[in-house]
């Protein structure tokens, strides 16, 4: 069955003497060393501090990763997200984590499933408490594969097809999605996913508002505000793509999930590991600063040889 923790600040917490930012609900048998897990995943950094003008704008962490506890793989879903001021009328946040078992994770992958309305809260109110029953896991599947968010984001949606062929063909090297504070990051995360097969998708790992690695965790697509100390990291691995979604891009190499994404093709038939075509390393990705940000540029073919 799917579990839930949510951590917020409160007078009192869920276990005795506990107060301040705590726990203040979770499933009923869950592991100590999970709850352990999940208040370190807890974790919020505000762009704007409280009654700030642009307090709104202050993104909303959604993120995936797959821990491995007791011998068993799981996915964990998480929304952290600033909240309405504590009871001492300070900053708060709420954080709200389902983890969910492989049996229990749907075709549609897990950006699909934490964009379900009601799937996560944005705010407590009640006094701590246990929940008795499983969290409810919506099922579904997506066939679309035209990135409409893309295209209004960027002009162009085979970008939702780079960043799909990216995690197919380099899934060990992670791909960076820079962003200002107010865009919304989580429709862009769920159109690229829709270009991975299903039984692929919930190898992703993502952050749709990533300040730093939790510990023992990877994060393959990583969407960060340009100014971000992480994205100091890209400079030292130019293997790493990087879209920076705060101005123009440069038009993307094309291949098959670039063309799917444009004209919403069917997915074509893929192997188990996608190898880059010769045109996509050849091209290749660097990212060159520009004016304290990182941009996103396409090294120049190299030249052909004969007629």
């Amino acid at each position: 069955m799917a579990l839930e923790l949510i951590y917020t600040s409160a007078e009192r917490g869920l276990r005795p003497g506990t107060r301040g930012y705590c726990t203040v609900a979770y499933t009923r048998g869950m592991l100590p060393q999970m709850i352990q897990l999940l208040e370190g995943l807890s974790a919020y950094k505000a762009q704007f501090p409280l009654h700030h003008e642009r307090e709104a704008e202050n993104p909303v962490s959604i993120s995936h990763y797959r821990p491995t506890m007791a011998g068993r793989n799981s996915s964990i879903l998480s929304r952290v997200a600033a909240a309405q001021a504590e009871h001492t009328q300070r900053s708060n946040k709420i954080a709200h984590h389902v983890v969910l078992r492989d049996a229990e994770c749907p075709d549609a992958g897990p950006a699909w499933v934490a964009s379900q309305p009601g799937f996560f809260r944005g705010s407590w109110d009640e006094p701590p408490r246990v929940f008795t029953e499983p969290k409810a896991v919506p099922a579904g599947t997506v066939e679309e594969t035209h990135a409409r968010h893309w295209q209004e984001v960027t002009g162009d949606a085979g970008w939702a097809g780079v960043l799909a062929w990216h995690f197919l063909s380099q899934n060990s090297i992670p791909a960076y999605l820079l962003f200002e504070p107010g865009m919304t990051v989580l429709p862009l995360i769920s159109e690229a996913l829709a270009l991975i097969p299903p039984r692929r998708r919930w190898e992703v790992t993502f952050n749709t508002y990533f300040t730093a690695l939790p510990a023992g965790a990877t994060c393959i697509w990583r969407c960060c505000v340009p100014d971000a100390d992480v994205v100091r990291e890209v400079r030292r691995n130019p293997r790493a793509l990087v879209l920076d979604l705060t101005g123009p891009l440069s038009e993307p190499e094309v291949n098959e999930l670039v063309t799917c994404a444009r004209e919403g093709l069917p997915l074509p038939a893929m192997p188990a590991k996608s190898p880059l075509s010769a045109a996509g390393r050849s091209a290749g990705f660097v990212a060159l600063p520009s004016r304290g940000k990182v941009r996103l540029q396409m090294k120049p073919a190299a030249p052909r040889k004969g007629p």
